[in-house]
Order: structure tokens, then sequence, then C-alpha cells
């Protein structure tokens, strides 16, 4: 049974309190009205200015804040700081200066401690003060970051953000063990039992934990078995961390598998429900053993929870509301389990979706949708741009009702899967998201293994076929030049797994254009990479995670951090995309660009709703999907 500890529980509940209390009294504005289109959830929900101080160099203290859509086009910020320790001034705004960009650098900070504020200043009209600036450690060669201190070293973590108290700004959840990242396939090899438990914790943006959630055994510290979101679910503004558990201490026993809500500022239980059980599914260990959550406004309106078990065998997959009541299910992929026995056929029948469907493929001997196979992330996203999200499972795409959109007919059939799925505005020419594939397979079995793009109805745009095995990519803008994104994978010629997990023989990167063409091999380092957009030019970076160097394409090296790189995006102060590291040494870190921001103001792409979703999902699985989303705001409004 895991357990739950909480720490100072009593002062920090009063704190954000009082500063939920003054975010919503200082909310602009412009978010007093909806359009008719928003989520549900999003209704009560506030972005505030994520405004960020950090003391460099001669005591000067570098101030950033976020530009929001509510802003006009032309907005001014006042600049506002008050001495921290001065009884006098204790509660006095004194006004600095006036600017028109979204940072500034206070010179005459001295040996004083300052805290700041600003606010918005337009057509001579000031608006309401933000919150107090978070101040930012300067660690690792005087690089500004938010520190969170885990309290033991870690083989294993992984990190999510969301607003657990409603006040606007993204709060840290932390799943981590001591247990190295374990994968259920192991080269072939079963289950073996775990050397550490899985632990959950929650931070505030200043550090200060809130509760941290053991586990306990019948989780196992691996790469696939415990995933998690953070979302709001009903709608109060307020975040909550869904996420698998298990009331049996036996990992191998299944019965007591859950779907559990917990409450984001307390990590108290909301709600459980039962996690999909292998009843039906008879695949193997490994197969079994991947559990999938995502969050999709499936109506257009309400947010569900989307939870899936399988992955290259037969997969199940329900659809659950706000109150973990299932909406639909789906068995899936059931042509990949040939059971002995008249009972055990009898079962893979019962379970079949559209039965008559089937008989007449086995008659006729076609290939039906069911071959296909899910991938190593679940990506949501409203492709079709009609207000409705969908869900891209695989080569399938999923509808409102748990209905099969449409389906990739290539080459069926597949016996692989794709490892990438990535849905953007790849090619801005075309209608809607375009969605990058990248093939896992063997290339000895004749399958077509490859990348390629498609339309938003699973129309082929273009492919690139005969590689061997396409294991890992992303897409992002990285050429400044160059129409549309840019599609990067990783083919390898062979796997080799030894005790620290699998190592990739041959790996070979290479980067597509947006129209398919080939752009070149890439440097091997890309091997494991993500792209972030450092300098806030609105050209990504490329980041090697094992090394920590941020890059430009075809650029020298920027940034170098001490610290494994997890992955970017936009969590506080400007548009500029901030990095989560985890080192193992006890404490996860999220470093800031410091310099003076150059580029033009932007809106926060944290504005996005695909941006937001995918920010959800950056703790589930071990393929993290970089914030890329449906689009990122270039000017202010």
């Amino acid at each position: 049974m895991f357990r739950i500890t909480r720490k100072r529980m009593f002062i920090p509940i009063i704190i954000n309190v009082l500063v939920i209390a003054a975010s919503c009294s200082g909310r602009p504005a412009g978010n007093a009205a909806f359009p008719l289109d928003v989520y549900s959830d999003e209704r009560d929900a506030i972005l505030g200015r994520g405004i960020v101080s950090y003391r460099g160099i001669r005591d000067q203290v570098y101030l950033s804040w976020r530009l929001l859509p509510e802003d006009p086009k032309g907005v001014a910020f006042n600049i506002y700081r008050k001495e921290i320790g001065d009884q006098k001034e204790k509660h006095k705004w004194i006004a600095r200066t006036s600017q028109t960009s979204y940072s500034y650098a206070d010179r005459d900070a001295r040996d004083k401690h300052f805290v700041y504020s600003v606010r918005p200043l337009y057509e001579g009209k000031e608006g309401n003060f933000s919150r107090e600036a978070i101040a930012l450690s300067s660690i690792h060669g005087k690089k500004g970051a938010l520190v969170f201190h885990v309290g033991q070293p870690y083989k294993q973590a992984r990190v999510v953000t969301g607003d657990l108290n409603g006040d606007g700004e993204p709060e840290v959840v932390v799943a981590y063990s001591a247990n190295r990242n374990v994968d259920p396939d192991k080269g072939g090899n079963a289950w073996s039992k775990s050397e550490d438990t899985i632990k959950v914790t929650a931070f505030l943006p200043t550090g200060e934990r809130l509760w941290t959630l053991d586990l306990g055994w019948g989780i196992e510290s691996g790469i696939c078995y415990q995933p998690m979101v953070v979302w709001d679910l009903d709608g109060d503004g307020r975040a909550e961390v869904i996420l698998k558990t298990n009331k049996s201490t036996d990992p191998l026993d299944n019965r007591g598998e859950r779907v559990t809500i917990l409450d984001g500022m307390t990590g108290q239980i909301k709600k459980e429900a039962k996690w999909p059980s292998l009843k039906g599914l008879g695949s193997d260990y490994n197969n079994d053993s991947r559990d999938y959550i995502a969050i999709a406004h499936l109506d257009g309106k309400d947010p569900y929870v989307i939870v899936a078990r399988g992955i290259y065998k037969t997969q199940k997959m329900w659809a659950l509301d706000k109150n973990l009541n299932r909406v639909w299910e789906r068995n899936l992929g059931l042509d990949h389990n040939y059971p002995s026995g008249l009972y055990g056929r009898l079962v893979k029948y019962w379970n079949i979706d559209d039965k008559w469907k089937w008989i007449l493929a086995r008659i006729s001997m076609k290939p039906t949708v069911d071959q296909y196979r899910g991938s190593h992330s679940m990506p949501i996203a409203d492709i079709d741009e009609d207000g409705k999200e969908e869900i891209l499972w695989g080569e399938r795409c999923i509808g409102e009702n748990g209905k099969d959109l449409w389906a990739i007919k290539e080459n069926i059939p597949y016996q692989g899967h794709p490892d990438v799925v990535f849905a953007a505005r790849i090619l801005p020419s075309h209608k809607g998201k375009q969605i990058f594939y990248a093939r896992e397979g063997w290339a000895e079995k004749k399958e077509k293994i490859g990348v390629y793009l498609a339309d938003c109805q699973g129309n082929l745009l273009w492919a690139n076929w005969g590689y061997h095995h396409i294991d890992k990519g992303w897409v992002s803008k990285i050429i400044a030049d160059r129409e549309g994104l840019q599609c990067f994978g990783l083919d390898i010629v062979e796997k080799e797994w030894n005790e620290s997990g699998v190592k990739m023989l041959d790996p070979t990167g290479i980067l597509w254009g947006s129209d398919g063409k080939l752009l070149g091999n890439t440097p091997t380092s890309w091997s494991n990479s993500f792209p972030v957009d450092w300098d806030g030019d609105g050209v990504r970076e490329i980041v090697i995670v094992e090394d920590g160097e941020v890059r430009k394409y075809g650029g020298p090296v920027m940034e170098k951090f001490p610290a494994e790189c997890l992955w970017g995006a936009d969590l506080f102060g400007d548009h500029r995309e901030e990095i989560v590291a985890a080192p193992g040494d006890g404490n996860i870190y999220i470093f800031f660009n410091t310099a003076v921001l150059a580029s033009a103001p932007r809106v926060t792409p944290l504005a996005d709703r695909q941006y937001k979703n995918d920010l959800s999902r950056t703790a589930m699985q071990a393929t993290v999907i970089p914030m890329e989303g449906g689009y990122i705001p270039k000017n202010a409004r």
C-alpha cells in the first residue's frame, strides 16, 4: 500500500490561499469574458505573469515576465520593487521605470535585497500588480535556475508541471526512484523486482515541498509502469494529479491497479477507478506492462481521461469522464493474439470490437485495422481544427465516440509500430495539422520502414521508405529560411541490451524538410536530443540530453549544463523556453536563459492549447514529446 507524508503543510496552505486571493483579485479585465469555444476546464483558469528575478554579476538583478494573449499591442510595463527587511518600506512598492519590452535589468540593486512586481500600462491606465517575482538560484557556473530538493539521489526521474493552486503559475510534480529506469522488455527477459519504490512529490515554484506520496511495491519503477499527467479535471482552476497506483503490494497482482486522481495541493485521493485489466489481452509481460494516460477534450468542451494498456500486441483503451465513469472502451490489435485451444480463441473473438467485420475479413483474406499497434506516446491534438481533440494512437486517429476516424493503410499488414507520432502545423500550406510518423521495424522482414507525413484526414503527403528501424525523432523549426517545420528521425541497425539499458548500434540521425526532401544526416550526438527555443527568436536550438549542450543547427555550442536534460518548455518569464534537468544528485533543476532578451515581444506559448496539453504529458513513458503545439504566437495582440 502506498503512503503519503506531508511536510509543513499548514503554513504553505495558508500562504497559497493568500497568493490565490491576491492573484484572483489582480486578474486583468481582459480575462473577464471568455469566447464560447473554450474548454469548460479553462473558464476559471488564469495565466499569471510568471515573473522571475535573477541576481547576476555586479549585483545586477535581471527580471523577466510573460506577455499574455489579452495584452494589447503596444502595452508597456511599470516595474516596481520593495526592499526585504526594511520595516519602514515593508509594504511600499517603489516605481523604478517603464518598459515596452518584458524584461528589465536593475543595475541599482547593490548589496540590498528587493522583491519585484510589474503592472501593465496601456493608454495611460495602469493594470494590477503581478505576483512577486520568484527568485532564481545561481548555480553550476552562475546559471540561473529554480531548484527542487527531492531529498535523495535517484536513478530515474520524470517531471510534469501544472497549476495546482490556481494562481496562474505552474507547480512542479516529480516521480523518482533510486531504481534504474527499467524497460519491461529488457532484451526479451521477463519481470525482475525493483530495487526501490517510486515516490511522487509536488513543489511550489519557490521550492517549498507540498507533499510526498510513496507508491509502494505494487508499482514497478521503470519507464512504462507508472504514467502520470497533471490537469484541471473539475474546472475549479486548480489542477489535479492523475496517475496509476496499485492497492496490492505485489506488482504482478493487477487486481489492485487503479487510475487515481490526487488533490494537487495535498496529495490526498479524490477519486479512483479500476485500471484496464489483463483480461482479454493474453499477450506477454512486455506488452501488458505498457501503460498510458492522457487528457483529451473529445467533445470540444470537457476533459476526458484516456487510459490505455499494451502497445505491441493487444491493447485496451478506455475514455473516462472527470468522475472516472467509463464513457467508452476499445479492444485493439487482437489479430496479434493467437491463443491456443478453443477457450482461448473464444476469448479473443469475444473481445473483438466489430465481430462481423472481423469474420468478413477472415473470409475474404483481407487485413483489418485491428492489425495496427500503438506507439510510445499518445499525442492528443485537434488535428482538423474543429474544436474537438483527437487521440493519435499508433497509426490510428480516434474520435469522440472511440471510433477510428481513419487509419494509415500503407502496406497492411505492417508488423512494427510507429515510435514517433507528432502532430503540428508542419506544412503551413495545408489545412489543419499534419502528423509526422517514424516507423519502428526490421528491414529483413520486407516491411516499409521509414518516415512519412499524413494530413488531418490520414492521407499521405510524402513518405521516405527503405530504412532499418526509426527509433526516435521530433519535429520543430530549427532552420530559419526553410518553409514549415523540420522532421528528425534516428535510424538504427540493431539494439544491444546490457545492465544499464539498451545501446543503439550504428545510429544515423536524419533530417527531412516539411516537403519530405532529405536535408542530410545529423551529428551522432543528436541520438538523444530535443529542440528548445533558448534564445527566443522562434527558431529552436538543439539540446543534447546527456551532454547538456545547447546549440543552433550547424552552429557552435551556445550553452552547456553539467546535468542530464529531460525536456524544455516556456514555464516562467518571457517566451524563451527553459530546460528541465535531472542529474540524479537529489535535485531537479529548471535552467533559465538570463541574458537580456534580444528578440521582439511574443505571447507566451502557454496560451496555445496543444502546447499546454503536450506539457501535461512530460512524465508519461520514456519518450517525451517536445513542446511544439499547434503554433507559437509571434506578436503581441
